[in-house]
């Protein structure tokens, strides 16, 4: 397979503190996916190998010019023209349309007559129903991502370098990317937690804390090899947790046989039967042989708990984390009615709806339809333009910036702050059994990773004394890592009251098992 980059023994450091070292790789043909924990350095990795920042160690090789797309930057130029780096020829064609061109423009365009009607389909792909005249200011989020893309995308030549690119995305946008992905011919490298997205990947490499391991399929098969390594580690947990019972009732065995020869030898040296120098002999010679028995014994279990508690760590790690919500105080019948309510902005069409107890709601819609404000008014955090919002019982918010935490604070005491009903101790204790433990758990919201923030966010919503009857969430999944996605399934999954949610994620969406879909 045709190597588009190779690098070997990369190392970058901030501050004095290694982030990776020692990362090779081979980057090929076709779609490989980027995954690994928030904080790994994956936007890190693509910045070097793009060459905008430089490694402290390590050796990068490119056979082809690459792109990195970063959607934080702000687009080039005041037009779509330009964003998408075609402004010279549309400014050349404009000229020619309006019988402006000179001979020089004829010559430059001699061959390139069809790119006018390219660019402009590449941009009704995109949902991008704009002309190239159009400011970029006025665009949204969504359609600033799309545009970079369909800029990156005109660069047919280019290996791509793309840091989640689906997060601002709705989901007739990710299959759009899935698809034009496929299509290129320049290839790509793309850091992502979209399991959609990686499924269509040809190939994923995963940055741990000093490797790149590469498997060599979407991400179906990564985590049918992750499951089968966290079935063996299960096995050789119990393999050795059975041979170190063996050691150490041998060990037992041996010490009691020891102490029976030395009493046979008492009761001798007693009955006078035999020479004491004899006696003596044996004696030194069986305490030898003991003690050289004993000292085996002991290094070999010692090795064997050595082994086994590191095995035990590393399945604990692995360990899917599970949080169970309260189920205190849930009631039945309607938890939420919106009766003909307009919404402020986004979509002007008035919204009816009625949730009973433990009903399971998506809300979708194309970005900018109002998802995300109708989630508002519910919450009563924004008012309706018109209509009515009546919800029963307790309703918590959850979005994806975490907003009812404090950064300034700490986890323990942002809980305490929420649920002043339990002592700082019951936290601590709660905080540990997701891992955030000792000083972590008192460092400020603002300091700890995005999954960190998730545990302490789900822990105020679902672990006071009476769980929320309705539950509210703005695609809270949006910029988790995928052990973090999975912690928010599985703690979704038991919760017992109503659900809606906005995500365009449709296997988290599937992951929590939603019934019904109101769309905007």
């Amino acid at each position: 397979m045709f190597a588009i980059c190779r690098f070997f023994h990369l190392a970058i450091a901030f501050d004095g503190e290694p982030l990776f070292e020692g990362l090779d790789a081979t980057l090929s043909v076709g779609v490989t996916g980027l995954i690994g924990a928030n904080g790994r350095g994956k936007s890190v990795l693509l910045k070097l190998l793009a060459g905008d920042l430089a490694a402290l160690a390590g050796e990068i090789h490119w056979a082809c010019p690459r792109l990195r797309v970063d959607q934080l930057a702000p687009l080039r130029g005041p037009r779509v023209a330009e964003a998408l780096g075609v402004s010279a020829l549309h400014e050349t064609f404009s000229r020619i349309e309006r019988g402006a061109g000179s001979l020089e423009d004829l010559d430059r365009v001699a061959d390139l007559w069809h790119l006018p009607s390219r660019w402009q389909a590449l941009l009704a792909e995109a949902g991008l129903d704009i002309d190239l005249e159009a400011p970029v200011t006025r665009l949204s989020g969504g359609q600033r991502t799309r545009l970079a893309l369909c800029a990156a995308f005109l660069k047919r030549d280019h290996y791509l370098l793309l840091d989640e690119p689906t997060n601002h995305l709705d989901g007739a946008g990710r299959d759009w990317l899935a698809t034009r992905l496929a299509e290129h011919p320049g290839g790509a490298l793309v850091a992502s937690h979209d399991r959609t997205l990686l499924r269509r990947c040809d190939r994923l490499l995963e940055l741990g804390e000093s490797e790149l391991r590469p498997y060599g399929g979407g991400y179906d098969l990564y985590r049918e090899v992750r499951e089968a390594e966290r079935a063996a580690l299960e096995r050789r947990i119990e393999g050795e947790e059975k041979t170190l019972r063996r050691v150490r009732q041998e060990r037992e065995d041996a010490r009691r046989r020891a102490a029976r020869r030395q009493g046979q030898g008492e009761r001798l040296r007693r009955s006078g039967s035999q020479s004491k120098l004899l006696l003596d002999a044996k004696a030194q010679w069986a305490q030898r042989s003991a003690s050289k028995v004993q000292a085996r014994h002991e290094a070999r279990a010692a090795r064997l708990e050595e082994t086994l508690r590191d095995d035990k760590i590393r399945r604990e790690c692995q360990r899917p984390q599970r949080l169970s919500a309260t189920r205190e105080g849930l009631r039945g019948g309607v938890r939420l009615h919106l009766e003909r309510v307009q919404l402020p902005w986004g979509t002007h069409s008035p919204i009816s709806l009625t949730l009973h107890g433990g009903e399971r709601w998506r809300i979708a819609g194309a970005n900018g339809a109002g998802k995300s404000t109708l989630l508002r008014v519910i919450a009563g955090r924004l008012a309706p333009r018109a209509g009515e919002c009546r919800r029963h019982g307790r309703c918590a918010y959850l979005d994806q910036d975490f907003d009812l935490l404090d950064t300034e604070r700490s986890a323990l005491e942002n809980l305490c702050r929420l649920h002043p009903e339990f002592p700082p101790a019951d936290w601590r204790t709660r905080l540990a059994g997701l891992r955030l433990r000792g000083d972590r758990a008192l460092l400020p919201v603002a300091a700890l990773s995005g999954g960190e923030r998730l545990k302490v966010a789900l822990l105020a919503v679902l672990g006071g004394e009476r769980a929320p009857d309705l539950l509210l969430l703005d695609e809270p999944d949006n910029h988790l890592d995928l052990d973090s996605r999975e912690l928010l399934e599985n703690t979704l999954a038991d919760y017992p009251g109503t659900l809606l949610v906005v995500s365009h994620d449709e296997s988290f969406i599937e992951a929590l098992a939603v019934e019904r879909t109101l769309w905007l």
